[in-house]
């Protein structure tokens, strides 16, 4: 007997498809100073993040998930709350196989989609996504120098070739911390606290950040090649 699905829904190439980055990771407070430093590093790098959040902060629904699975070429999965022996977060390993199975079952354009998997430790995965065994996963340590350096090293081998390169990690971490010292002055503009913004609340104060310019780029600018100039002066001795 002939079963009879639903025709599957219309989807056309997303206007922003090659910049958007699919964020999947736990949302909860002690994982939100990662994921804020994932975020500015993504949109440093000229890049839009993509998230469930950004349709609601709670109950989202997974067709929303689905939607934006389909609008972004890239995905950055964080399954490092996966771990064996606790209570695992499920819907981590869940999107990480969705993206991929979008990847190959999707529309011809899906087949660019391109994905980085990170996780606490390098290898961790290894005990509850067996499956991955040909995947290389970046190591964060739990850390934002981690997640910065995780994010900016995979983007910085996509930006479009007549671009000049991305900063390195230590820059974009000195350029983030300036911003969380002016966050408040930002969230000011819109009389916002910045422990209560929702997710595209947040994304519309760091990017004010980022494309105002900045008046602290002295600073940054000095304390980078201090560090610069430390790190040439070790390695000569």
């Amino acid at each position: 007997m002939k079963t009879h699905r639903p025709a599957p829904p219309r989807r056309q190439k997303h206007e922003q498809y090659d910049y958007n980055v699919f964020i999947n990771c736990p949302f909860d407070d002690k994982y939100k100073p990662l994921f804020y430093a994932m975020v500015f590093t993504i949109h440093h790098a000229g890049f839009i993040a993509r998230c469930a959040l950004e349709a609601s902060t709670q109950n989202y629904r997974f067709p929303r998930i689905l939607d934006i699975i389909g609008e972004c070429r890239y995905g950055i999965h964080d399954v490092s709350r996966s771990v064996s022996g606790q209570e695992p977060r499920n819907n981590m390993p869940l999107e990480l196989g969705v993206f991929i199975g979008c990847q190959y079952f999707g529309k011809p354009y899906d087949l660019e989609k391109e994905y980085l998997v990170l996780d606490t430790k390098a290898h961790e995965y290894k005990k509850y996504l067996t499956d991955l065994g040909g995947e290389d996963p970046s190591a964060h340590g739990d850390t934002v120098e981690g997640i910065i350096s995780c994010v900016r090293d995979w983007l910085s081998v996509r930006i479009p070739a007549d671009e000049e390169p991305l900063p390195g990690a230590d820059y974009v971490h000195m350029l983030y911390q300036i911003f969380l010292n002016r966050k408040e002055e930002f969230c000011g503009r819109y009389k916002l606290r910045f422990e209560k913004l929702t997710f595209p609340e947040y994304v519309k104060v760091m990017t004010d950040f980022l494309e105002e310019g900045h008046r602290d780029m002295d600073i940054v600018e000095g304390v980078y090649k201090q560090v610069v100039e430390q790190a040439e002066a070790e390695k000569a001795a």
